[in-house]
């Protein structure tokens, strides 16, 4: 019998939080499944090969009608069943591709798109599109509702929501090094406390809020030392605020890096201080190393983090919030402990990647017409 071929499409070129989501999804699909993928760039392909999944580089960022073509070759060459673009534009560039060839398409939601608020033309064109789509997929029932209230244009009946999960199966096979000797090659002492982010820098992200916050943090607590994992287009902008605050010796810039569960590893506490979020990856891969999580109350995170229980929640995203509750952990190990485990619990029962993957099966036999909401 042969296999049902599902294409995903992703406007980026490096590993980030819809990029992971996409190789959870193609690595732990029934095999009458098979995915292909298609990024921009070189890393992420490889990223996805050594993964076993068929990619290919086509730039769809700028929607140029050359690649949107190319795309449509590609849908035709290796006969696609279905199309799964991952938010907005990789999303639009699918639909004009596979329309050609009657191939169903699905969108996927990562995040709050708030720019609909202000930005009226891109909203009636993605509300153009959506109600083309054969069916979206928000990230999180939060993110559904924030675009469902934001954009009457949509058709409602075509949009649900699939909350983000962790890939266990991946994790139960990840080796992590010595913890010691990457702090020494990072010039943490061992009795330092880590605070750590991990994402990208960029201006949602909203890491120069983490950096104040840890600034006033550090200024009474001197065994505290901020680690920041990733790189962007913000980066030069945080290491002149760094150098401003004069907290240059506490405040490690690690870069982008591959082996995120190395660097988990010595956080003690995982701070994400964005503006919005979906349902993060990030903080998915932080409740499994067990790892204490503070964070701003974005949409994705307000059903997954009960405050004080497996997580803390910010009343709302402002320095004097996120001061108060990084000393608060910073000061009660024993708090650490018990919301680390809670989240851990938490993640493994609600939050499992086999959950994930069934459901979304179901919605793959809807879309190509062979089962029923």
């Amino acid at each position: 019998m042969d296999k049902i071929k599902i294409l995903h499409v992703v406007a980026t070129g490096r590993l980030s939080g819809a990029e992971k989501v996409i190789a959870d999804i193609s690595t732990n699909l029934n095999e009458k499944y098979e995915c292909y993928a298609v990024c921009s760039g070189e890393e992420l392909k490889r990223y996805y090969e050594e993964k076993g999944i068929k990619s290919f580089i086509i730039d769809i960022n700028r929607l140029n009608p050359l690649e949107i073509n190319k795309l449509g070759k590609l849908i035709k060459e290796h006969n696609i069943d279905l199309v799964h673009g991952h938010d907005v534009k990789p999303s639009i560039a699918s639909y004009i591709a596979a329309k050609k060839y009657k191939v169903p398409v699905i969108s996927h939601i990562h995040v709050t798109y708030q720019w609909m608020k202000s930005n009226k033309i891109m909203k009636s064109i993605d509300g153009f599109f959506r109600n083309r789509y054969n069916l979206s997929i928000a990230c999180s029932e939060l993110v559904k509702e924030y675009y469902e209230e934001n954009n009457n244009d949509a058709n409602k009946n075509k949009i649900v929501y699939l909350d983000n999960a962790f890939n266990f199966n991946e994790f139960e096979k990840v080796k992590v090094g010595d913890k010691g000797q990457l702090k020494k090659q990072l010039g943490i002492s061992e009795d330092k406390f880590v605070f750590g982010f991990l994402g990208r820098l960029i201006a949602v992200k909203g890491a120069d809020l983490l950096i104040q916050s840890f600034y006033k943090v550090a200024k009474n607590n001197e065994k505290a030392c901020l680690l920041i994992v990733g790189d962007g287009e913000e980066r030069e902008k945080l290491e002149k605020l760094v150098d401003q605050l004069q907290i240059k010796d506490k405040v490690i810039f690690a870069g982008y890096q591959k082996n995120i569960y190395e660097y988990m590893n010595i956080f003690d506490c995982f701070v994400l201080p964005s503006v919005r979020e979906g349902l993060p990856i990030a903080v998915l891969e932080s409740m499994a190393m067990k790892k204490p999580v503070i964070s701003t109350p974005v949409a994705g995170l307000a059903k997954l983090i009960e405050n004080k229980k497996n997580g803390i929640m910010l009343q709302e995203r402002s320095e004097v919030e996120l001061v108060k509750s990084m000393v608060y952990l910073y000061e009660n190990e024993d708090v650490r402990t018990q919301i680390a485990n809670n989240a851990y619990e938490c993640l493994k029962n609600k939050y499992n990647i086999n959950d994930y993957i069934n459901k979304l099966e179901d919605y793959y036999e809807i879309v190509l017409g062979r089962g029923s909401i």
